[in-house]
Protein backbone atom coordinates (compact mmCIF):
# COMPACT_ATOMS: atom_id res chain seq x y z
CA UNK A 1 0.00 0.00 0.00
CA UNK A 2 1.23 3.37 -0.62
CA UNK A 3 1.86 5.63 2.02
CA UNK A 4 -0.40 8.86 3.88
CA UNK A 5 1.34 11.84 5.74
CA UNK A 6 -1.14 14.24 7.74
CA UNK A 7 -0.55 16.25 10.06
CA UNK A 8 -2.91 19.42 11.59
CA UNK A 9 -3.48 22.43 9.66
CA UNK A 10 -6.56 24.32 11.67
CA UNK A 11 -9.55 23.45 13.06
CA UNK A 12 -11.20 20.64 11.07
CA UNK A 13 -8.63 21.24 8.40
CA UNK A 14 -5.25 18.92 7.38
CA UNK A 15 -2.66 18.97 5.44
CA UNK A 16 -1.58 15.63 3.61
CA UNK A 17 0.77 13.81 1.40
CA UNK A 18 -0.06 10.81 -0.14
CA UNK A 19 1.95 8.08 -2.28
CA UNK A 20 0.89 5.49 -4.43
CA UNK A 21 2.26 2.14 -4.40
CA UNK A 22 3.76 3.57 -7.38
CA UNK A 23 5.58 6.37 -5.87
CA UNK A 24 3.00 9.03 -7.50
CA UNK A 25 2.63 11.89 -4.54
CA UNK A 26 0.17 14.12 -4.30
CA UNK A 27 -0.61 17.13 -1.84
CA UNK A 28 -4.35 17.59 -0.36
CA UNK A 29 -6.29 19.91 2.02
CA UNK A 30 -8.61 17.67 3.89
CA UNK A 31 -11.34 19.44 5.59
CA UNK A 32 -14.00 17.43 8.18
CA UNK A 33 -16.72 19.19 10.25
CA UNK A 34 -18.96 18.12 13.13
CA UNK A 35 -21.56 16.94 10.80
CA UNK A 36 -18.91 14.14 9.44
CA UNK A 37 -17.76 13.19 13.18
CA UNK A 38 -21.36 12.36 14.11
CA UNK A 39 -22.00 10.45 11.11
CA UNK A 40 -18.99 8.71 11.24
CA UNK A 41 -19.47 8.14 15.61
CA UNK A 42 -16.42 9.82 16.09
CA UNK A 43 -15.25 12.21 18.80
CA UNK A 44 -13.81 15.58 18.07
CA UNK A 45 -10.62 13.74 19.68
CA UNK A 46 -10.36 11.00 17.01
CA UNK A 47 -11.18 13.40 14.27
CA UNK A 48 -7.10 12.73 13.29
CA UNK A 49 -7.44 9.23 13.55
CA UNK A 50 -10.94 9.52 10.96
CA UNK A 51 -8.88 11.90 8.61
CA UNK A 52 -6.17 9.09 8.28
CA UNK A 53 -8.31 5.95 7.92
CA UNK A 54 -10.25 8.11 5.04
CA UNK A 55 -7.25 9.05 3.23
CA UNK A 56 -5.78 5.07 3.50
CA UNK A 57 -8.80 3.91 1.75
CA UNK A 58 -8.45 6.70 -0.84
CA UNK A 59 -4.52 5.77 -1.47
CA UNK A 60 -5.79 2.09 -1.23
CA UNK A 61 -8.13 2.81 -4.54
CA UNK A 62 -4.95 4.91 -6.03
CA UNK A 63 -2.55 2.17 -5.74
CA UNK A 64 -5.46 -0.16 -7.26
CA UNK A 65 -6.66 2.33 -9.96
CA UNK A 66 -2.64 2.73 -10.93
CA UNK A 67 -1.94 -1.31 -10.80
CA UNK A 68 -4.78 -1.53 -13.53
CA UNK A 69 -3.70 1.71 -16.06
CA UNK A 70 -6.37 3.87 -14.93
CA UNK A 71 -5.85 7.14 -13.96
CA UNK A 72 -5.79 8.04 -9.87
CA UNK A 73 -6.11 11.49 -9.14
CA UNK A 74 -7.69 12.77 -6.53
CA UNK A 75 -8.90 16.42 -5.99
CA UNK A 76 -6.28 19.11 -4.04
CA UNK A 77 -9.09 19.54 -1.36
CA UNK A 78 -10.69 16.54 -0.15
CA UNK A 79 -14.20 17.58 1.84
CA UNK A 80 -15.17 14.46 4.07
CA UNK A 81 -18.25 15.84 4.11
CA UNK A 82 -18.92 15.93 0.23
CA UNK A 83 -17.08 12.55 0.14
CA UNK A 84 -19.59 11.38 2.79
CA UNK A 85 -22.64 12.62 0.17
CA UNK A 86 -20.94 10.73 -2.49
CA UNK A 87 -19.93 7.14 -0.57
CA UNK A 88 -22.61 7.24 2.51
CA UNK A 89 -21.33 3.47 3.50
CA UNK A 90 -17.45 4.92 3.48
CA UNK A 91 -17.09 6.79 7.14
CA UNK A 92 -19.90 4.80 9.26
CA UNK A 93 -17.44 1.62 8.72
CA UNK A 94 -14.39 2.89 8.90
CA UNK A 95 -12.55 1.14 12.00
CA UNK A 96 -11.02 4.55 14.79
CA UNK A 97 -9.54 2.07 17.46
Amino acid sequence: MGAVDVQADGEHRYAATLTTAGGVSSEHVVTCDERVLAVAGATPAEEPVLVRRVLEVLVRAADEAEAAGRPSALPAVLDLDALDRERPDLLPGLPLH
